[in-house]
This record gives C-alpha cells, sequence and structure tokens, in this order.
C-alpha cells in the first residue's frame, strides 16, 4: 500500500497555502487567486524556480521559515486517516509514503501525527532523480518494498500521484479531501475515485480477494 502524504494523510493543504500565500506577498509575486495550490504534489525546488526565477534560493528559504514557525499547529490527520492504517496493517500490507516532499519535512509529519511507525518506508524527494508525475518514485516503493506492480496500491489527493501510479503500473485511487474535486480528479484515469477511506478499504480488500483467488 503507497500513499501520499499532502492532501491524502494530512491535511496540511492550510498549511501550505499559508505558506505560499506569504511567500508571494513578500516576493512581490502575483497571488493569480492561489493557482500554485495547483502544483501541490510536485517538488517546492520546482515550483520556486517556476514562480520565482532567479530568487528561486530565497522563495525556499522564505517558504521553510514560514512553515516551519507554524507547522505542528496547522497539520492533522484527515478523519478516518488512523484507523485506515489500522485496518492496513491488521491486513499485513506493506506501506509507504511515496512523496515529493523533502525527507527531513516528511518524516517531521510523519512524527507529528503519530503515524510513522505504521509506515514502512519513505520516499521523499532526495531519494528519486525524478518526480511524480514521473511513475520512478512508485517503481522506488514498490522495489524497495520487494511489492510487485500487480499487488499494490497508490492512494493520492492529485493527479499527479494518478498518473504517476498508472505509469507503475499499480492500482490507483483518487481521494476527493485533497488538492482536487472529482471532476479533476477523474481526467488523470484513477483506478477509482473516493470521497471516504471506507471506500478507499474497500477497495483495497476487494483486490486483495481478487488475488486470493
Amino acid at each position: 500500500m503507497l500513499f501520499d502524504l499532502d492532501g491524502t494523510l494530512a491535511d496540511s493543504l492550510p498549511l501550505i497555502r499559508y505558506s505560499f500565500e506569504k511567500v508571494f506577498a513578500h516576493l512581490g509575486i502575483p497571488w493569480d487567486n492561489g493557482r500554485v495550490m495547483e502544483t501541490v504534489g510536485l517538488p517546492l525546488r520546482q515550483v520556486a524556480k517556476d514562480y520565482a526565477g532567479e530568487r528561486a534560493e530565497e522563495f525556499l528559504k522564505l517558504y521553510l521559515e514560514y512553515q516551519l514557525a507554524v507547522h505542528d499547529q496547522q497539520i492533522k490527520l484527515f478523519p478516518g486517516t488512523m484507523a485506515a492504517l489500522e485496518q492496513v496493517g491488521a491486513w499485513g500490507l506493506k506501506t509507504a509514503v511515496v512523496t515529493s516532499k523533502r525527507r527531513k519535512m516528511a518524516q517531521r509529519a510523519l512524527q507529528h501525527l503519530a503515524i510513522g511507525h505504521k509506515i514502512d518506508l519513505l520516499v521523499a524527494m532526495e531519494d528519486c532523480a525524478a518526480h511524480k508525475p514521473d511513475p520512478l518514485p512508485v517503481l522506488t516503493a514498490l522495489e524497495q518494498l520487494g511489492v510487485p506492480a500487480k499487488g499494490a496500491v497508490f492512494v493520492g489527493d492529485s493527479w499527479y500521484d494518478v498518473i504517476s501510479g498508472n505509469g507503475a503500473g499499480v492500482g490507483t485511487i483518487a481521494v476527493t479531501w485533497g488538492m482536487a474535486d472529482r471532476r479533476q480528479l477523474s481526467r488523470a484515469n484513477p483506478d477509482q475515485i473516493a470521497d471516504r477511506w471506507e471506500e478507499v478499504l474497500t477497495f483495497i480488500n476487494d483486490r486483495i480477494s481478487r488475488q486470493a483467488v
């Protein structure tokens, strides 16, 4: 079982939006109705280059400063996340978080949310030469977990997650409680779109049952 972090397990999008707003205001970058939120799921360094150009390093420095100042106060689990992870563990499935977030910040989030012990592997930004929507991060997780693609499912909240998972040949579940709505997610052709964790678990259980036959 592979999971995205921001917008899937962790309700961190308000924190991300806050950090972007502060940086954009500081650097005088037009907010443009928050279109930058559509980049959530891409490496922050790439976003900084796209929006700040030669000031990308300053963008990164400011973003991390603003985020660190309020991180633990503004990040929480989505309802049902803990129970879902416990059920996945009860099924005996190996788990990984596949994120474009820097390892240090991803580890901080997992520790603060008290779910790090339920995750067998973390594939972060530093671990891959290419990032979502490229399939490499998912393939890297599969290789390190020793799990075949046909036996894996990737759960994410963005089209980047779905495209990455589809490219790697795993089952894909797009959840609607994160960065994108059902219409946006459907364009990426996930195997399932879920509005609740219970639907995610049903899909996983059905997949397990089919493989057991």
